[in-house]
């Protein structure tokens, strides 16, 4: 194995030379973003001067038949392909455009040089050979021939050709130049001398230990920096955020950090890649961020650590930690600076914060589905910013109004909601740290003598209690009468049947009776607050579950109390990811967004020909092998058809509902995140 260090343009020049990506790699698959991202990396690098930039490795294992010296990549197909599939852009603006004045580009030498060896034989004159249908799209392009449109080399192409004929002639000149300063490590496999490029393509492309995002951004940051610089912005920014927040809960600071600045959830994977674009984007000198980093850091140790016992917040935000839904994490920091900049005193601040915990437990006690927190308390920071900038109302009646405006399975339940589902809701089996959390709110709520209930669960020294028992004897049966069987299935494990004791060992399945009566162990003689109905009734069924639920719900709905809000003609006007459940009839998406472009659009159809223009633009092979019925290569036997391309068609004579799981279906095929695609709805009477 020989490895050195070189441009990717040194590498890839020269007659004789050929680049063959072996049949057993996957076809090229990046992607637009991959493509947008190195624009915007060979733009920063001759903006900015710099005089090289580190563009990965190639492996390859090289062959010389006396004609022609072949490289096969076994790691580098992306990058070699993408470059060349720029170098055949700006080759083809300047022919095409005519501009041949343009310094430093010679579009002769890029074509002879890089892309073919014009020496060769017919059949071997481009000088990378593609797998399967890419080496034919890749050869109609330098050709000049009819475009195949069904892969992701011709779609990466004309979205870069689209990239340079926007630049100036000076600008192009030094896009050219930060091409010739990638530089890469050139790998040489030796099989003779033992090198095995299968296990090494293995080893490549197999599963090890990554750097945390937290590491990568930290790189990030201080690796352009000379050494004096990087000393002294590590002590002075980096370490403190470190030591405030550990290194353990870096990762998750950063990527929630980065949801309240963006507004969109960022997927752990895409940590990284989002720091990046924020800081680009943002135009924050690198210190600025850190500053702005370290406000953010100081607002999540107190989130996720709460000890000011002085505090009105802190007794609310250690609940909230018990409930384990760190979705919340990027509306409590929202909160956190609105406090410090003046919108929030610190009673509503506090009241903010009961909000939210409230909201988690009636959508957990309603059975609502979890995955929709971390887009919703994203979007009603975001939401709220815009009411208080654009109807002068206060950011405490903002924040209630947006919370209370979700509706389906994002809303916040309202009594009636609640009070439905708070009669068979399985307490038993939810999550432990709820579970415990519930029973201990019901039984120390404005009760003088507080019970330790957390610790005292986990030490055992109080369990959980089935009044009417998890298995009946013949004496239970007896008792519930004969519809015991049904009484038993649909409360057994519910709010009202179930309490704290220290004696759960003792009672066992034991008659109702046993259970209230037994010496100085019975429901008779506690001194839980949740066992004084109990401890009154003669009987335990059906009757006595449901009374002592009431009593309990009546408790429960002000613990888990509703923010009132004025309505408002506007809460019905919500954005939703293309993977939320939603109802479209009777309404109109006004506006989509999807890869970052917003998109004015009029109704669910033209919301479904733009959605699928712009997707068929990024990735038209997902259409070409995906076999959607709606979706085909010829329009015979389409009602309705829509083009999207000359040989890719979608079928529009659908109701509003199956043209949204159509894009459901797209989306997930190609793997999107959720918030690459967003819809606004609109009522039409609205409108």
């Amino acid at each position: 194995m020989k490895a050195s260090e070189k441009t990717i343009l040194r590498f890839m020049d020269g007659q004789d030379k050929r680049f063959v990506i072996p049949v057993y790699q996957r076809p090229y698959s990046w992607k637009r973003e991959n493509c947008a991202q190195l624009i915007k990396d060979l733009t920063d690098v001759y903006i900015r001067g710099y005089e090289t930039h580190f563009f990965g490795s190639i492996v390859y294992v090289s062959q010389n038949d006396g004609e022609c010296e072949e490289y096969t990549i076994i790691d580098g197909q992306q990058r070699i392909t993408t470059v060349s599939l720029l170098l055949l852009a700006i080759m083809n603006r300047i022919r095409l455009n005519k501009d041949s004045d343009i310094q430093g580009i010679n579009p002769i030498k890029i074509k002879n040089a890089y892309l073919v060896d014009e020496y060769a034989d017919d059949g071997k004159k481009l000088k990378l050979k593609l797998v399967q249908n890419d080496d034919a799209a890749y050869d109609a392009i330098l050709e000049g021939n009819s475009l195949i449109e069904n892969t992701s080399v011709t779609a990466n192409y004309n979205y870069l050709y689209s990239e340079v004929q926007k630049l100036s002639k000076e600008d192009l000149s030094g896009l050219y130049k930060a091409i010739t300063k990638l530089m890469i490590v050139s790998i040489s496999l030796e099989p003779q001398n033992g090198d095995d490029p299968q296990l090494i393509f293995e080893s490549l492309n197999s599963t090890g230990l990554d750097l945390q995002s937290s590491d990568k951004v930290r790189n990030y940051v201080l690796m352009r920096m000379n050494s004096k610089a990087q000393e002294r912005f590590y002590k002075k920014y980096w370490k403190p955020l470190e030591e405030g927040i550990t290194a353990k809960e870096l990762n998750k600071f950063i990527r929630f950090y980065l949801e309240v600045k963006n507004r969109v959830f960022v997927a752990e994977g895409r940590v990284y890649a989002e720091f990046k674009l924020f800081h680009q984007l943002s135009g924050l000198s690198i210190e600025s961020l850190l500053q702005d980093m370290l406000e953010y850091a100081d607002y999540y140790k107190i989130i996720n650590n709460p000890s000011d016992s002085s505090q009105l917040y802190t007794e609310t935000l250690k609940r909230i930690n018990k409930l384990e839904v760190k979705t919340c994490v990027p509306l409590c920091m929202d909160l956190f600076k609105a406090n410090k900049e003046g919108f929030l005193n610190l009673d509503e601040l506090s009241d903010a914060l009961k909000i939210i915990e409230n909201y988690i437990v009636r959508r957990e006690i309603c059975d609502l589905p979890t995955n929709v927190l971390n887009k919703v308390f994203i979007q009603v920071g975001a939401d709220v910013e815009k009411d208080i900038e654009n109807k002068k109302q206060t950011y405490y009646q903002a924040f209630c109004k947006e919370i209370m405006k979700r509706t389906a399975k994002s809303r916040f339940p309202n009594n009636h909601d609640f009070e439905d589902k708070f009669y068979t809701y399985d307490l038993y089996n939810a999550k432990a740290s709820i579970r415990k959390y519930i029973l201990e709110r019901l039984e120390n709520y404005q009760n003088k003598e507080q019970i330790a209930v957390d610790e005292q669960l986990e030490k055992e020294q109080l369990t959980i209690e089935h009044v009417m028992p998890q298995t009946l004897t013949d004496e239970w049966k007896a008792e519930l009468g004969s519809s015991w069987e049904l009484i038993h299935t649909k409360y057994k494990d519910t709010i009202g049947n179930l309490t704290l004791t220290a004696y759960n060992s003792d009672y066992s399945n034991s008659a109702f009776k046993v259970k209230r009566d037994m010496k100085e162990k019975g429901f008779s003689f506690s001194k839980l607050a949740l066992n004084q109905y109990i401890a009154q009734c003669d009987a335990w069924g059906e009757k006595e579950i449901r009374e002592r639920a009431s009593l309990l719900y009546n408790k429960a709905v002000e613990i888990w109390w509703m923010p009132s809000v004025a309505s408002s003609a506007d809460n019905v006007d919500e954005w939703f990811d293309w993977d939320e459940e939603f109802n479209s009839t009777k309404k109109l998406v006004t506006e989509i967004i999807i890869k970052g472009q917003r998109i004015k659009t009029t109704n669910v159809t033209d919301a479904f020909r733009k959605i699928n223009e712009v997707l068929y633009s990024y990735d038209p092979t997902a259409y070409h092998g995906g076999e959607f019925s709606w979706a085909k290569e010829c329009k015979d036997g389409m009602r309705r058809p829509f083009e999207l391309s000359k040989n890719m068609y979608i079928e529009t004579n659908k109701s509003n509902s199956e043209k949204i799981d159509c894009i459901k279906a797209i989306a997930e095929y190609m793997g999107l995140e959720s918030n690459e695609i967003r819809f606004l709805l609109k009522e039409k009477n609205n409108i």
